[in-house]
């Protein structure tokens, strides 16, 4: 008989909890989307007519809403991007090859879900941005 022995596909994962890893892949979307949606439906507001009954009496409320709403969404985003930062830096030496390797094979659960983390914050980030470039720049409704 033969002893087989196979290494785990993520021998760091003692290093990063599940909780950090979730975080770190989806805040940054989950938080995009909201920003989307809330900003959607407040702006939404502002272009009732006035025989509606939700009729908003300070549109400049509801900008600063949005403002808000934009406000979270990047620090969420950028907090994503900062577990991910730090997920990848205590996982990046997970398996062998560097972060192609790990892209391209996705050896080592924990360092691929890292990486795939800074790439998904990263990426979202940007939309939160121009996102919230948009609701600052583009009027509540034109009437």
């Amino acid at each position: 008989m033969s002893d087989v022995s196979a290494d785990h596909p993520s021998p760091h994962r003692s290093r990063v909890s599940f909780t950090m890893l979730l975080i770190g892949t989806t805040a940054a979307p989950i938080f995009w989307l909201g920003q989307l949606m809330l900003g959607y439906s407040v702006s939404d507001l502002a272009c009732y007519g006035s025989d509606h009954p939700t009729v908003v009496q300070s549109p400049q409320l509801l900008h600063i809403a949005l403002i808000a709403f934009d406000a979270i969404a990047v620090v969420a985003a950028l907090a994503g991007l900062a577990v991910s930062t730090m997920n990848w830096r205590a996982t990046r030496e997970e398996k062998a090859g560097g972060h192609v390797h790990a892209l391209e094979v996705g050896e080592g659960r924990a360092r691929f879900l890292s990486l795939w983390g800074l790439l998904s914050s990263s990426c979202f980030l940007m939309a939160v941005l121009f996102t919230a470039y948009a609701s600052l720049t583009v009027p509540l409704c034109a009437k």
